[in-house]
């Protein structure tokens, strides 16, 4: 019993002897995030501070200061490439919000995206600082509207009160364009607005030609335009003189192209006169020369189109010069809008004729 008692003294004396060799001020080592006055760091299993990056066990991603440790956050750049950490430091990915400005970081890695971005079947372009583009932009040899969602415009967009038309490669179209089997004209001047969808009457020096006013669509046949009729061709040339359709023969001013119709004119010396429907009543005078076509306005063939603006009569023969098209491919934040397509507003370009100029290049506005 006393031998006991001895034994316990002595490891008690022993015990307070190791003690008495550690240091007052060391602390047991801890591991995992530590806050030090208004900054985060993290600790290793062994104590000491993490540097770089940690990948916590839910799969988030940190960055410590590779100087200090602390917890990055906002914009940091690392190796080169920009990153964003949310105030909580994890590492952001896909669309954020920053000083009223839209990026994208890669789903993956994390990565500011610069340059073309497509997202399923939604192009956007995010500009040299990573900043989402919205509106006009000019690159590429070519001008690409963005709209307030960010995705590059591709066929048919209104932009204030005006129509354009873009390629399948987002650029701007200019010139005429031939679109589900009707002829448009895009502005290709830039003294006016520069792809700008042309409406009324067009003149290219030569021929006049007439774009609806409530679609843009180039006038085919018969169209009556503010109460009277004239006559285009398949190419959409105003036709003037005598012309014969379906047996029947129809007098259009030289000057101004209108129909001829309920009266009687003297032409070339001779008397002729005219129904309501604009067909000439046969008389002493004989048979007008004329050319052949398709049925007025008042004839009974199947072809016949004697509405308003807005017909549907076309014809896939023929068209004004060549087309302008795009080429080539480009290499979600709020929600994406669709493409209209011109019809039931009014755009008109003025009561006059406007002059073509083709072969201009310059930008919107």
């Amino acid at each position: 019993m006393r031998y006991g008692k001895k034994t316990a003294a002595l490891l008690l004396a022993g015990l307070v002897g190791t003690a008495a060799l550690i240091p007052a001020n060391t602390a047991w080592a801890a591991t995992g995030w530590v806050q030090e006055g208004s900054h985060w760091k993290y600790l290793d299993g062994d104590g000491s501070v993490h540097k770089g990056w940690v990948k916590t066990s839910d799969g988030t991603f940190y960055y410590l200061d590779l100087t200090t440790g602390i917890m990055a956050t906002g914009w940091k750049q690392i190796n080169g490439n920009w990153y964003y950490f949310h105030s909580n430091g994890s590492m952001a990915t896909k669309w954020i919000k920053d000083g009223g400005k839209y990026y994208y970081l890669m789903d993956d890695t994390g990565v500011l995206v610069k340059g073309w971005l497509k997202i399923g079947s939604s192009y956007y372009y995010m500009k040299g600082d990573g900043a989402m583009a919205t509106g006009w932009r000019e690159m590429d040899n070519g001008w690409f509207y963005f709209k307030e969602d960010g995705t590059c415009t591709l066929g048919w967009g209104k932009v204030g009160n005006d129509w354009f038309y873009f390629g399948s490669d987002g650029k701007m179209v200019t010139g005429w364009k031939q679109i589900d089997n009707a002829y448009y004209y895009l502005n290709a001047d830039s003294k006016s607005v520069l792809g700008k969808m042309m409406t009324g009457w067009l003149s290219d020096g030569t021929n006049k030609y007439y774009m609806d006013t409530s679609n843009g669509k180039m006038a085919h046949g018969w169209k009556q335009i503010e109460g009277s009729y004239y006559y285009f061709s398949d190419s959409g040339h105003m036709t003037t003189g005598w012309i014969q359709l379906s047996g029947v023969y129809y007098y259009l001013d030289p000057s101004t192209g209108k129909m001829a119709a309920n009266t009687t004119l003297t032409i070339d010396g001779k008397s002729y006169s005219f129904g309501s429907n604009g067909a000439y009543q046969n008389g002493s005078s004989g048979t007008p020369a004329g050319t052949t076509g398709s049925n007025a306005p008042g004839g009974t063939g199947s072809n016949s189109n004697t509405t308003a603006p807005g017909g549907t009569s076309t014809t896939n023969s023929g068209g004004p010069g060549g087309s302008s098209t795009g080429a080539n491919n480009l290499s979600s934040p709020p929600t994406s809008q669709t493409n209209d397509t011109p019809g039931g507003t009014t755009n008109p370009s003025g009561s006059g004729t406007y002059q073509l100029a083709p072969g201009l290049t310059n930008g919107p506005g």
